[in-house]
């Protein structure tokens, strides 16, 4: 439990900037990290890069509306026939605001915000119901709504249903990357790059398929008109995708290379929607690296190759024992999921350290005990602290973690100062899984990307690794409640469910009496219920008692632990009264 807010201070005050720190001497009996905890943090990233309007007043306090004159963005030169569409009124402009961010930049990219959907598709269908027990499903489905609505939005059907055109990247990376500012006061021209059918990108258009595929599985029992929704343009953009091949890499060229074959991400999409009932069954079953038609794996999963996404989405639906069997010659190829020895493959570590953990938990197939689940689970708590810094590569989780991040919404700089100076983040972006160490070390760097900068598919990976280890190995719901009530960053109000935020009510005051049968325990902010709000009254009240002291009659209602006065504990009982792991009757408790 952390009940303190913001660790910056104490992060900063601990930086290292040194490179290629050795990977060793490491702690291999740590206690279990609480894995919920994580899982429901991440999501907060999610947040943290998204673009458009809605931001303001949104689950973070330190985001607002950016780059909102996207909606009134060029449409650019398109031919007649598909410009009618996309522009009907015919004045040049289309709105193509909304959606997320790439990584610390301020891009939009299609082909890795359908990754990060379908990636968080993944983590709720391997492990069903792990969002509930992680007290985050409103949230999930706040994030997959968010990013499902921009990649609708982006796609233009005809009037047949078919698609004629995707505005798939918004602005020019070059010139997005000569900003070190916040994307709030960013006012750069941001082109539009787009496909049609005769200059397609089939890994993008698929990909986006995917992604709106796992949307509709997520919604298919809360929202089913809006699972439909997500399902039509799901087929019409693996129509599209796989109808008109092509690779026009316009506005991805050098930040995303799409050379690879698209077959990895039809195949996704297509699981997609054969899980949700809208296709037929898929046809590839690999073995030894080989899905079929010269079609070959031997990377890890991630935004340019989704075979093994495939192969565990289609473990998990079939039980073929050929998925799992491919899954453990990946595992094998990419350096292995091992006690003891992180694996250290590649850029952005901690990203392919977690796509791995994917294949290891689809392998242990609900075992704890597996090698491959207690492999992937000491590499999660490496991400997590358990190595030789002592570093948290979630930003915001454990005691320490790094703070010269590569990020300019959370690391703004200012006065001219740029990552090249290294400054340190002026917010902690909670739930952010940076690169983290790689097998030449870490450096705390604002400028050395490789270590200190996140992205869509980072999160997309981690949310499959912390789901498959909340399902295996559990957590605690409760405990990052009073995370977010005591940080600044987060706007521990919002309601993601209506996409509302609920605004304090002034607490009412009753008369104090020194009467034991007035006293209402565990009711901290007097409004006649026991709910989260009274434990967050009394996290406020520890960490600022001059602008948020409890009445008189509160302070009674609060002091519920059996000692005198008001301390954390008592806010956790009144937790676990709320989550009905107490019983209101228990209050308050004996010594």
């Amino acid at each position: 439990m952390k009940l303190t807010k913001k660790l910056a201070a104490a992060a900063a005050s601990a930086v290292v900037a040194v490179s290629s720190l050795p990977v060793a001497a490491l702690n291999t009996s740590a206690a279990d990290h609480n894995y919920m905890e994580a899982l429901a943090m991440s999501l907060y990233f999610f947040d943290s890069n998204a673009c458009g309007t809605g931001i303001t007043d949104g689950p973070l306090t330190w985001r607002g509306d950016c780059h909102t004159y996207d909606a009134e963005a060029s449409v650019g030169s398109l031919d007649g026939s598909v410009k009618s569409i996309v522009d009907p009124d015919g004045d040049g402009k289309v709105d193509v605001s909304g959606g997320w961010h790439d990584a610390g930049d301020h891009i939009k990219f299609n082909l890795t915000i359908g990754f990060a959907l379908s990636s968080l598709g993944i983590s709720d269908y391997l492990n069903p119901g792990i969002y509930e027990k992680a007290n985050c499903r409103d949230h999930l489905e706040y994030e997959m709504r968010w990013g499902a609505d921009y990649l609708m939005k982006t796609t233009f059907l005809d009037d047949s249903g078919k698609v004629a055109a995707v505005a798939h990247t918004i602005a020019d990376g070059g010139t997005d990357h000569s900003f070190w500012t916040p994307p709030e006061v960013q006012t750069y021209d941001r082109p539009i790059f787009w496909l049609t059918a005769s200059d397609n990108n089939s890994s993008v258009s698929c990909e986006m398929a995917a992604g709106l595929g796992a949307a509709a599985y997520v919604f298919k029992d809360s929202d089913p008109e809006y699972s439909a929704k997500c399902a039509k343009y799901a087929k019409a953009l693996l129509e599209f995708g796989t109808k008109h091949v092509g690779n026009n890499t316009g506005g991805i060229g050098g930040f995303y290379s799409t050379d690879a074959q698209y077959q990895d991400e039809e195949a996704v999409a297509q699981a997609w929607l054969w899980i949700i009932g809208e296709g037929d069954k898929p046809t590839r079953v690999p073995k030894n690296k080989d899905y079929g038609g010269s079609q070959y794996d031997g990377w890890v999963y991630s935004w340019d190759k989704v075979w093994q996404g495939y192969a565990a989405l289609m473990y998990k639906a079939t039980g073929d024992k050929a998925f799992r069997d491919e899954l453990i010659v990946e595992i094998d190829g990419q350096g292995g999921m091992k006690v003891g020895k992180y694996n250290t493959n590649g850029w952005g570590t901690s990203r392919i350290n977690c796509a791995i953990q994917m294949d290891a938990y689809t392998v242990a197939d609900g075992d704890p005990n597996s090698e491959y689940a207690q492999g992937a689970k000491w590499q999660l708590d490496y991400i997590l602290g358990d190595n030789n810094l002592g570093y948290s590569f979630l930003l915001g989780f454990g005691e320490k973690w790094p703070v010269h991040i590569h990020h300019r919404a959370a690391n703004p700089g200012g006065d001219g100062i740029t990552s090249a100076q290294n400054p340190a983040a002026k917010y902690t972006n909670y739930g952010m899984l940076v690169g983290g160490i790689d097998a030449n070390g870490y450096e705390d760097h604002a400028d050395r990307y490789q270590y200190t900068e996140g992205a869509l598919d980072y999160n997309g990976c981690f949310a499959i690794a912390s789901a498959c280890a909340s399902n295996l190995f559990g957590g605690d719901a409760t405990t990052f409640d009073a995370i977010k009530n005591s940080a600044a960053e987060i706007n521990a109000d919002f309601v993601f469910a209506d996409e509302t935020v609920t605004p304090s009510e002034p607490p009412t005051d009753p008369k104090p009496s020194d009467n034991p049968s007035d006293i209402h325990y565990g009711d901290a902010n007097c409004d006649g219920l026991i709910t989260m709000a009274d434990a967050a009254s009394v996290f406020q009240a520890l960490g600022n008692p001059d602008k948020y002291a409890l009445s008189e009659q509160g302070a009674k209602n609060a002091d519920v632990n059996g000692e005198k006065g008001i301390t954390p504990d008592d806010a956790i009982t009144i937790q676990k009264v709320s989550a009905n792991v107490l019983s209101e009757n228990d209050l308050p408790l004996s010594k």
